[in-house]
């Protein structure tokens, strides 16, 4: 049974030293070998980068780009899920929990990453975390920021349409119930009016979804009601559910109603 080697050599020690100094913790092969070039030929630089993953000093995350893993604690992936998610996946953005655990929104802990894209892509799953990418039109790719994280800016959905993503991707009891929790907890930090400016570029449904919400948990829903008074046509707000509200010709789960004393 072959061991990994836990002990780089000095020549290993200063190509994997050298490479943070000039391109921190994230390069692709061409900066590696770039560097190795002075001890090793093209074909010994490959064998090398083989060698440094499979000992847990370089960290695979995609085709020719490389994490260098925290040399004091070798084998340990030390960049956020949100940076690595971007990596794998430059055209798109963090969002969903995800994003609200950014802003301090959502403390649970979560082993997936999600995030929205233009493109269909497969999850991957690095270091027991997995990255999904939910394919997106580009009317709705929007609502992100990018924030430094690990050296490096990471696309985030700001608070504001993170939560739009929550239920127009995932129209669930869970997903509508979670928007209300942070619509309650979170209303001083959220910026209102841009929250009504992005919902209003979503389908009917998700108008008229967060429309009932606000009604609900004492919201203004003005803004999304001129948006939608002029529109026919009934809409479900998850598959099934059977209580009708006329205002927003929406038909509900009376489940939701709780939230009206509050």
């Amino acid at each position: 049974m072959t061991t990994k080697q836990t002990i780089l050599s000095a020549k290993q020690s200063e190509l994997l030293e050298n490479l943070i100094v000039k391109h921190s913790q994230i390069v692709t092969f061409d900066q590696i070998y770039d560097e190795a070039k002075v001890n090793w030929d093209y074909k010994q630089a490959k064998n090398l980068i083989t060698k440094l993953v499979k000992n847990g000093w370089l960290i695979r995350i995609k085709r020719s780009l490389y994490a260098i893993s925290d040399l004091s604690t070798r084998g340990s992936l030390s960049l956020t899920p949100s940076t690595v998610a971007n990596l794998l996946v430059s055209e798109s953005y963090v969002s969903f929990e995800s994003a609200l655990q950014q802003y301090g929104m959502f403390d649970q802990l979560t082993d997936k990453t999600v995030s929205v894209s233009l493109k269909k892509y497969k999850s991957v799953v690095l270091h027991s975390v997995e990255y999904s990418f939910i394919k997106t039109k580009a009317d709705y790719y929007f609502g992100w920021k990018e924030i430094s994280i690990d050296g490096h800016l990471t696309r985030i959905a700001t608070p504001e349409k993170a939560l739009i993503d929550i239920v127009n991707f995932h129209k669930s009891q869970y997903s509508i119930d979670l928007v209300i929790e942070k619509l309650l907890e979170h209303k001083k930090d959220l910026n209102i009016d841009l929250l009504n400016e992005y919902i209003a570029r979503f389908s009917l449904t998700t108008i008229k979804i967060f429309g009932l919400l606000f009604d609900l948990i004492g919201f203004d829903s003005k803004t999304l009601y001129e948006t939608v008074k002029s529109k026919s046509g009934t809409h479900w707000m998850i598959p099934g559910d059977t209580k009708f509200n006329a205002k927003w010709r929406l038909y509900y789960n009376p489940y939701f109603e709780k939230y009206q004393s509050k």
